[in-house]
C-alpha cells in the first residue's frame, strides 16, 4: 500500500493572517486544487497497484515502458500532503513569531483539527473494520492501533482495514508535535530584537528538521541496511518530518514576503518543479538513493510549485485555473476521496463488481474508481464533513466554548427590561 493524502484547513491560516494587522488578508483558496487533484492521484496508483498480472513478485500493467514510470510513481503526492499540511499549519505561527504579536493558541488549534479530521476518519475505520470483521483477535489489535492512530508503528497491522490511513496517523502526530513547537518558536523568537533575526532563527529550526529526518533515512537505508519490508521504519513520522518541515520553511518566506512576486519567477519555479519530478520518476528505478530520498524529492519539486503559487501574482492565469470552481469542488471532497478509494477499491475487486484484477482492465478501473470515490466522497462531506465542521463555531480560536449569552453588563436599571440591556462585547 501506499501513502495517502490528508488535509489541511486553508482557512485556519487565513484567520491568522486576517487577524495580524501588518499582513494584507488574503486567501490560498487555489491550493485547494492542489489537494483535489492529488487525491485523484492516489486513486490512480493504488489502481494500478492492484491491476497487476502473474503471482509471486507480480508484474505491473506498463512495466518497462513510460507509462510505468508515471504510475509505478504516483505515490508521490503523499509528500506534496505533508508539504501542503506544514505550510498551511505552521503560517499563523510563524507570522506571530516573526511578529511577535497574535500567537495562536495550541489548544484552540487542536480542537479545530480535531473537528476537522476525526468525524470522518473515526466513520470510514469503524464501518470498514465492522464490514470485514470474523472475530480474529489481531483485528481488535488492528482497531485499537486505528483508533490511537498507532499503527504506523505496527509492522504487521499498519495497513490494516484502511492502507493509506497511515499518513492521516502520522499527520495527527505532526500536530501534536506543531502544538508544542509553535509556542516554542515564538518564545525563543521573543529574545531576539529583529524581525530579520527572527526570521533566521525560524528556517534554522526547520532546517534542523529536515536534517534530521533526512540523517535518520540515511541510517536506516545506508548504514543499518533495514529491509524495505519494515514499514514502520520508512513510514514513521521521523521519515516523513522532512517534507512537513519544507513546508513549514515555505511559511517562514510566505511571513517574510507577503506581496505577490512577478509571473515570471512564477512560472520558472513551476518548471523547476515539474522538471525535479520528472527527472526523479526517470531515476528512481535504477539509484538506491533516489529511490531511498524519492519523498523528499518529490517534496521538494511540489515545494517549488506551491512556492510559485503562494508567492506569485494572485492575478495571473495560473492562479485563475486553481480557482475553478470544479477543483475547488474536488478539493473540498479530496479528504473522503482518500479515505474510501481504498476500500472501494477493494471490496468491489474481490466481489468481481465493476473493478476486475486484470491487468487489461485498467484504465477502465481507474476511471469507474474516479467516479465512485467521488460519488461516495460528495455524500461523505455533504453528510458528515461539513455539518461536523460547524462545530467549530462552538469554540473560540482559543479553544473555548464561546460563550453565546454573555452576561449582562451590570445590574438592570429599576423598571427596565434586562434583556434590552447592552451585552458585554
Amino acid at each position: 500500500m501506499s501513502e495517502g493524502g490528508h488535509r489541511a484547513s486553508a482557512r485556519e491560516a487565513d484567520a491568522a493572517r486576517t487577524s495580524t494587522p501588518s499582513v494584507q488578508p488574503s486567501r490560498f483558496a487555489e491550493l485547494e486544487a492542489y489537494r483535489g487533484v492529488a487525491a485523484l492521484l492516489v486513486v490512480v496508483f493504488h489502481t494500478y497497484q492492484y491491476s497487476r498480472e502473474g503471482t509471486g513478485t507480480p508484474r505491473e500493467v506498463y512495466a518497462g515502458t513510460p507509462l510505468h514510470l508515471l504510475f509505478h510513481n504516483l505515490e508521490a503526492p503523499v509528500a506534496w500532503f505533508f508539504v501542503l499540511s506544514g505550510f498551511l499549519l505552521f503560517l499563523p505561527f510563524s507570522r506571530a513569531a516573526i511578529e511577535q504579536h497574535g500567537l495562536p493558541s495550541s489548544r484552540g488549534f487542536l480542537i479545530r483539527r480535531a473537528i476537522r479530521v476525526l468525524p470522518p476518519y473515526y466513520l470510514a475505520i469503524l464501518a470498514v473494520w465492522a464490514w470485514r470483521f470474523s472475530g480474529e483477535g489481531d483485528q481488535w489489535r488492528d482497531l485499537i492501533e486505528h483508533l490511537t492512530f498507532t499503527q504506523v508503528f505496527d509492522r504487521v497491522h499498519i495497513f490494516w482495514t484502511i492502507g493509506p490511513a497511515w499518513s492521516l496517523a502520522v499527520e495527527v502526530q505532526f500536530y501534536l508535535l506543531l502544538a508544542i513547537l509553535g509556542p516554542l518558536a515564538y518564545a525563543a523568537c521573543a529574545r531576539l530584537a529583529t524581525e530579520r533575526a527572527r526570521t533566521v532563527a525560524l528556517a534554522v529550526g526547520a532546517g534542523a528538521l529536515i536534517l534530521s529526518s533526512l540523517a535518520y533515512k540515511w541510517w536506516a537505508g545506508v548504514v543499518a541496511r533495514v529491509p524495505r519490508e519494515d514499514f514502520p521504519v520508512y513510514f514513521g513520522p521521523l521519515a516523513k518530518l522532512d517534507t512537513f518541515a519544507l513546508g513549514m520553511l515555505l511559511a517562514i518566506l510566505v511571513s517574510v514576503f507577503p506581496a505577490r512576486r512577478r509571473a515570471g519567477g512564477a512560472t520558472a519555479l513551476r518548471l523547476a518543479g515539474v522538471g525535479l519530478l520528472a527527472a526523479t520518476f526517470v531515476l528512481r528505478g535504477d539509484h538506491a538513493l533516489v529511490d531511498l530520498y524519492f519523498n523528499t524529492l518529490a517534496g521538494v519539486a511540489f515545494l517549488l510549485v506551491l512556492a510559485s503559487t503562494t508567492l506569485g501574482p494572485r492575478d495571473s492565469a495560473w492562479g485563475r485555473r486553481l480557482a475553478h470552481p470544479a477543483l475547488q469542488a474536488l478539493g473540498a471532497i479530496s479528504y473522503s476521496v482518500y479515505l474510501w478509494h481504498e476500500p472501494l477499491l477493494i471490496e468491489l475487486g474481490q466481489r468481481n463488481l465493476l473493478i476486475r484484477m486484470t491487468p487489461g482492465a485498467f484504465p477502465i478501473n481507474a476511471l469507474l474508481l474516479i467516479i465512485l470515490s467521488i460519488a461516495v466522497a460528495t455524500i461523505s462531506y455533504w453528510g458528515i464533513e461539513r455539518p461536523i465542521g460547524e462545530l467549530r463555531w462552538l469554540f473560540t480560536r482559543k479553544g473555548r466554548l464561546d460563550e453565546r449569552y454573555p452576561a449582562l453588563v451590570g445590574p438592570a436599571e429599576p423598571g427596565t427590561d434586562a434583556r434590552t440591556q447592552p451585552r458585554a462585547s
